[in-house]
This record gives C-alpha cells, structure tokens and sequence, in this order.
C-alpha cells in the first residue's frame, strides 16, 4: 500500500480521524508484516510523537462533517412543523422556501413528503411615492421569479410558530416580518385539529410619509419533483406542465398526469407519488375565485391526494384583495401594481394579494390563510378518513374560520409557549421543550375518533408502546384524549396470554405492514410495564376513574404475564428492550428490564388499591419488593458502586438503566430501588460514560459497538439526578450533566425540530453528528426533566397537586407547570410562592409547595392562587 492508499482508506472509513504510514514496519501488527508497506487506521487523534522510523508519515483528517465543519444556519435544516394538530403540516425554512409538505395525507402508507416547490412563495411590496420596491421573501428564488430575492431573512420560530424578519439591501425604511403559525390549544384537540396555517407579514412604517404595502402568496397547482405509475392512457409531446395539466382535467377518464423528459403521460388512476427529480406529476384541478377574500384549487376524485387549498386574505385595516394564476404573471402585476388582474384561470399557480396603506410610524398586519382539505386519509389501499371533516365543510371554510380566530390562535400558543420561554429553566432546555413538538406532524386522527402514530418516518410501525412512552409526556399533557385512544388499540389487541403487544403495525427497516390496528411485534419488558403505567398517569394525573375502571382488568391480564416471564431470579428473563440495538435480551436478564419489572408491580398495586382489591396491592406490593430484593443481591456491584448492565456483566454501566425510575418519581411512587446505591451508580455514569458529546449508551463490554448516544439517556439523568436535589448546587450539577448533546442538536447541528434517535459518539469523523433515524421521540423524556424541576406530584382522586423544587424557599424562581388540559408557571419571589394558570382548570384541589399549601378550591386560567411563606 502507499501513502496516497492509506489517505484514501482514512477517507473511506468513516470511524477514521487519522491515519500513520510507514514504508517498513517495525513489527507485524494485524495484517501488517513486518519490514513491508503498513497503514495504520486511528479511530481518534493520537498525540505527537517523534519517531525514528524513516520515511514515516501521519496526518489528522479533517472531518467532513462534524465540529470542525460549517453547519447550515437554524432553520435551514428543519423548522416548526405549520399546521394544525394531525392535520398535516408545511415547513417555512430560513431561506423563505415552502417544503416538507405533508397536507395531502402524506405517509409512509401513501405519497411521499413533498419537496420545496418553486411556485411557493411569498412576496411583498412596498410603494412610497413613486419609488417602489417589490421582493420575493426568499434568498434564492427559482423558476419565473428567480433573481428577484431579498438579501437576507433572520429566522426564528417556536412550535406552532415560524417567524422570518427581511434584511434587504434595497428595503425602504419599512421593517418587515413573515409569521406562519396553526392552532395548538392546549386540552383542546377538536380545535387544534384545525387544516390551515395562518401566514401575517406584518409591516411598520418608520418614515415620515404615507406608504402601501402588499404581501402575496403564491400556490402551486401541480406537484414539482415527483412521480405516479399507473396505467397510462395516453401519451404526447410537450414541455408544458399546464398543458398536460389541462389535458388530463379535460378528460374525464383521467385520474392523474406525469411529465418526463418533455413527455406528457396521461394515467387512469390517482397513485400515490413519489420523490422524483426533475419529474413533475399531478391531478385533474380547478381553480375558481371563492367569494370577495378566497381563491380556491381543487383536486378531483375521491383518492387520498383528492381535496383541495383555498387562499382568504385579510388585513387590519380597509385592504384590498385580489387573486390571480400563474407564477410570473402574478409577480409581474404585483410588482407593478401592488394588485393582482382578479383572472383566475388553469396555470402553474393560483394566487391572493393583500394592499394596504400605513401612515407613518404605524404598524398594519396582513393576514394570509391557507386551508387545506382532504378527506380521505388512507392507510395503504383503506381510506380511514380525517376527523376534521366533521368540523369543517372545505378548505374554504377551513381558512375563513381561521382568519376570524387569529387573535385567538395567537393566544393559545402563547398560553403554552410563555410559562416554557419566561421561565429560569436554561434557554437551551425550554426551547429544545418546545421545539419537541414538532413530533406531533406524524400524528393521524381519522374519522371514527382513532389517534394514530408512526414511530419515525423512517420506521414504519404505528404506535409501538414503549416508543410512545418514551415520548408521551406532552401528548398526555396537552392532549390526553390521543393517549386514552392508544390504550385502547393496544387493549383491544392483547394477546390470550395477557402479553399487551408490541405495536398496533409492525414494520420498521421493513416494508409497511399489509395490516393496520392488528397488533404484532416482539416479546418485550417495557411493553406490557408501560401499558400499566399509562393507566397509573391517566388515573392520577386525569382523574379518569370511569377510563381506568373499565381497561383495569386488561392491565392485571398484562401483570400477570409479567410476572410469568420473571423466572431468572424473580427478575425478566431474556426480554427485548426498546434498547434493541444493543441485544440485552442475549443475557437471562438486564438491569432496565429488572427496573420496568418492579415499576409494572409497584403501579398494578395502586392500580388495585384504586379498585379496591385488597388481594391484588398484597400481591404485587409483594412481588415487586421479591423482584427489588433480587435485583440489589445480583445486579449491583459493590466494588464498583454500579448496577451491571447485564446478569454477569461485571464492569458494564447502561447509561440508561434507570429509565423507569424517572417513570415512578414523575407519578408520584417514589424510589424503587436503594436511592443511595442509584446516586452511586449516576456519579459512576457521569464519570465512565460521558464522552464529551454525551452519554455513551453502555461501557465496560467488549465485542460490541457501544460508544453512540441514544437520547434518551441524558435527559432521564438529570431527571434522576433532580428528584434527589436538595440545594441550588445540586440543580446546576444536575443541569449541566444533561445538557450536552440538546446543546449539539440546537446550536452546534442547528436542528432542533428534526432530532435523531441516535447521535454518534466521540468516535471517528463524525462524532455528535445525526445518525439513526430521524424526527424521532427519544430525546422528549426531556421532559420528565422538567417535571423534576418542580417534584411535581399530581393525585388529582385525593385532590393534591404538589411541588417541591429544590431550589427551596428563598431562591427565586420562575418553572412551568404541565399537568393534563393544564398549562401554567410555578413562581417564588422569596416572600410567596404562586401558581398562575394560562390554559386549563385545576378543579377542587390543594395546591402544596415546599409545604406550604394554599386552601382547597379551583383554579382557572387565567388565574392565580399564592400562599405566603
């Protein structure tokens, strides 16, 4: 091998941040022999030595992708998902595009997310006098309107909410900022599941003279980069979009059209498309002018793409609205006028403009809706249908209602986005809180009442267990109807044997599964664990007594099994995990499933003692003290001051064994296991595990590829460490050990709304960087972090709601509050505590902090209760 070679294979290998040649070894090392050619392969930097092997060679390679490269700016990656809840949603990126489009029932069971589309875009206007300026908001348009963008936008944004801010070189003295954002209310999924998103630039005149303003939204009619197969009718030669557009409307046989390489394809039937580039594809449409504020696309057929858009614009003062088609046409007559010709014709887009006039240093906003309408969600070839059918006509009628609720959509997204951004929480956490919402566009809501959910795009199951939990705190919070509506599919789909099932679909590097709500998957121990705990959260936490009452006797079916496979020392016997990568279900038990074994005991017990079954709280109360006693007699290992991964792994530490336990604190059980033995194990953690980048997910075992940071594992740390806090000094320690790898994806990868499963390691080329799946739920048991800011304890049957942060008494402090249908922030200024209400009610319940409780009563937003110190 040369020298050039090995630069090569460093180059090839992505574990390679080094490489060492030398012309003659000085010894045989693995393939090497010695006294030829050898390359030696570094999976880290090794420091300078100097060495007396002639000729000798070394170089660092430098990464090509990592820390030492240049990341794209925020918000170019990802950004806040736009749209109603389990409506479907559009991404607004930092450079002004349109993309992610998942409104026409996208999925991994139907067509394929859309790319950015040329033909989406806003513009704005501004006339003074006779000067004009006209741009279109992006850095880089493309098609009719390219070379016509502004020269910088400053992104920002927040779910439900995206915010640009124009920075051009030519913009009068007039500020100029684009806000899209849906409706999220908080207890409220029938009005969160509302399909449009509301676009508001809002303009503020700084001069000293009277000046118009307009802004524009410009929709395309056809999908750009995508293709359809199905039985072509009939074929002819063009170049023209709207040519085979309206040649397929035209025909009543036709179901769809594609265009390649200046061939127009006429198709019988409406397939789902996929990604394709340089291929364009779409549907028989009409467009038509829809009162005095709308324009209206819509698709025929009876398909899952078939629906359709409407455009309502409106401004704060007496606007102007005015529609028109077709990308350049449209620009070309807005830029010039300020108005659109009111012609609304088949094109490559529709359009909707908005003029208003500002005095000066005024301010006026013009609002853009887009409603989106499509009925006929499917799940492969069954169209199960969306819920908001039943509370909407059209798409028309989606957007009108939303430009007349603005004020309204403002405010519930604020009533969950201020006790998160005005608390002391660090800034890195309350944002990453927040931009964990974004994992709510995978949800469905047909129309039979289902909540339905992917595990990740990429992962093509719906709804498996213990994936959801580990995801579930701001569903159950927000919205507890969609987790009520998941425990009971996966009732419904237990098995004989009392096994709760994995997943209500499988299918995951797979195919999708052919079946849907049919249950399958794997023999696991935080399956059947966690459906027993969800009825423990719902029940204290919801007061949902009926609820429990009636799905009671399937969570002792699922107790029952459990304690059935706990064979190895009253311990799970060979149990996958969701930890499934690392194979601990190789070993006749490991630590995580033990955990999950004794949560699932100590939650049926209260479960019991709920129902009244005295003989069950004895049972499972007696269980899970066996299974505690037999875990603390063979999984710790005393000379080390850990618990073993694994049964025999003697020096092994799983950064996130105790998982379950966060579960437990966060519902008020407690310790399951010796408090002071786990504050052992999470300083040994800190210490062996942390890689810089994070948490190495297992150390201590040999043959195996551990070093990787799955996500989990950092939050529930702090989350551990927290619940045991009791100084000031002990949150910050607590807040620190958690942050690094949330830091990484939010400042360092600037992709916050898109977080991987899995991140790599300080390892190879690529260390910190995305690497397992994406969009995925793993890091929002960030959350239960939260929680354990406060020591939140909800027992809503008893009627208490409790907190004890640790920073106590004296320090002040600002911390949200989520408890079911409720939002609110827990504040101490040294003399009172107080807890101020922005969304929900708090129904006949003591308050209690720090021990000092405030009288039994109700609280309602936007109210407050306090009680001296």
């Amino acid at each position: 091998q040369t020298q050039d070679q090995c630069d090569d294979s460093c180059h090839q290998n992505t574990d390679c941040r080094a490489w060492v040649f030398t012309p003659q070894a000085p010894s045989g090392f693995g393939s090497c022999k010695k006294g030829e050619a050898c390359c030696y392969l570094k999976n880290g930097i090794p420091s300078n030595v100097t060495s007396t092997i002639p000729k000798i060679a070394s170089r660092v390679v430098r990464m090509s992708y990592g820390e030492d490269s240049a990341h794209p700016a925020i918000g170019i990656r990802s950004a806040p998902p736009l749209g109603g809840l389990a409506t479907g949603t559009i991404e607004l990126r930092g450079d002004g595009t349109l993309t992610a489009w998942t409104v026409e029932n996208n999925s991994p069971a139907g067509s394929a997310k859309l790319p950015k589309q040329k033909h989406a875009f806003f513009a704005a206007r501004v006339q003074e006098g006779s000067k004009t300026w006209s741009r279109v908001l992006q850095t880089q348009p493309e098609g009719a309107v390219s070379g016509f963008g502004v020269s910088q936008l400053n992104f920002g944004g927040s779910p439900p909410m995206t915010r640009l801010q124009v920075k051009d070189a030519l913009q009068p003295n007039v500020d100029i900022s684009l806000f899209g954002y849906g409706r999220l209310a908080a207890g409220n999924m029938n009005k969160s599941h509302h399909p449009a998103i509301a676009f508001s630039m809002v303009f503020t005149n700084k001069g000293s003279q009277p000046v118009n303003v307009a802004s524009l939204f410009n929709l395309p009619t056809y999908n750009e980069n995508t293709n359809r197969e199905g039985t072509v009718m009939s074929q002819f030669s063009t170049d023209s979009e709207v040519a085979c557009m309206s040649n397929c409307t035209a025909n009543a046989g036709c179901g769809s059209w594609r265009l390649e390489k200046n061939t127009c394809s006429l198709i019988k039937e409406m397939p789902y498309y996929e990604f394709a580039d340089g291929v364009n594809s779409g549907t028989p449409v009409s467009v038509t002018k829809d009162g005095s504020q709308c324009v209206r696309l819509d698709k025929r057929g009876t398909a899952a793409m078939s629906g359709g858009y409407a455009l309502c614009g409106a401004g704060t003062g007496a606007g102007s609205v005015t529609v028109g088609s077709g990308s350049k046409k449209s620009f070309d007559s807005f830029s010039a006028n300020g108005f659109l010709n009111n012609v609304v014709e088949l094109d490559d887009s529709i359009s909707l403009s908005v003029n208003e006039t500002i005095e000066a240093g005024k301010t006026t906003t013009i609002t853009i809706v887009l409603g989106y309408y499509f009925p006929n969600h499917n799940y492969l070839s069954q169209i199960l249908g969306n819920q908001y059918t039943k509370f909407f006509a059209s798409a028309t009628d989606a957007s009108q209602q939303l430009l007349s609720k603005l004020t309204d959509a403002v405010s519930d997204a604020q009533a969950i986005q201020n006790p998160l951004l005005t608390s002391t929480l660090p800034v890195w956490m309350s944002d990453t809180l927040l931009g964990q919402l974004h994992h709510m566009r995978s949800a469905m809501w047909f129309h039979d009442g289902r909540w339905r959910q992917w595990e990740a795009y990429d992962c093509v199951n719906v709804d498996s267990v213990h994936n959801d939990g580990e995801r579930h705190i701001p569903y159950i919070m927000l919205f507890p109807e969609s987790t009520k509506s998941k425990v009971v599919g996966w009732g419904k789909a237990q098995l004989p044997n009392g096994m709760i099932q994995e997943q209500l679909a499988c299918g995951c590097a797979g195919g999708i599964d052919s079946k849907f709500e049919h249950g399958c998957g794997r023999v696991m121990s935080d399956v059947s664990s966690m459906y027993i705990v969800y009825l423990l959260e719902l029940l204290r936490w919801n007061n949902d007594q009926d609820f429990v009452k009636e799905w009671f006797p399937v969570a002792k079916k699922a107790a029952e099994w459990h304690i059935s496979v706990s064979t190895f020392h009253n311990l799970p016997y060979k149990l996958q995990t969701t930890y499934d990568v690392l194979a601990l279900n190789q070993y006749e038990t490991c630590s995580y499933s033990a955990v999950f074994h004794i949560l699932a005991m100590r939650s049926m017990a209260e479960l019991c003692a709920f129902m009244g079954d005295e003989a069950g709280v004895a049972r499972y109360n007696g269980v899970a003290k066996t299974a505690q006693e037999s875990f603390e007699n063979i999984m710790w290992n005393e000379e080390q001051g850990t618990y073993m991964a694994y049964y025999g792994g003697n020096k092994t530490i799983m950064s996130d064994t105790f998982y379950p336990q966060v579960l437990a604190y966060s519902v008020g059980l407690g310790p399951l296991v010796n408090e002071t033995r786990l504050l052992s194990h999470l300083e040994m953690e800190q210490k062996v595990n942390f890689d810089g980048v994070g948490l190495q997910i297992l150390t201590g075992r040999t043959g195996h590829t551990d070093q990787d940071i799955w996500m989990m594992a950092n939050g529930d740390h702090g989350a551990l460490l927290l619940q045991n806090a009791k100084t000031k000094a002990d949150v910050e320690k607590a807040l620190g050990e958690t942050e690094s790898p949330f830091v990484r994806i939010r400042t360092g990868l600037n992709d916050v709304w898109n977080a991987a499963g899995i991140i790599r390691g300080n390892y190879g080329r690529f260390p910190g960087s995305n690497y397992i799946t994406s969009h995925y739920g793993y890091y929002m048991t960030l959350w239960h972090t939260m929680l354990a800011m406060t020591k939140q304890v909800v027992n809503l049957p008893e009627g208490t709601v409790s907190f004890d942060p640790a920073l106590g008494t004296s320090e002040p402090y600002q911390l949200p509050v989520f408890i079911p249908n409720v939002v609110g922030q827990l504040e101490n200024d040294g003399s009172e505590w107080k807890l101020c209400l922005t969304a929900g009610t708090l129904t006949d319940v003591t308050i209690t902090v720090s021990g000092k409780s405030a009288p039994k009563g109700t609280l309602t937003a936007p109210n407050c209760v306090s009680a001296k110190w």
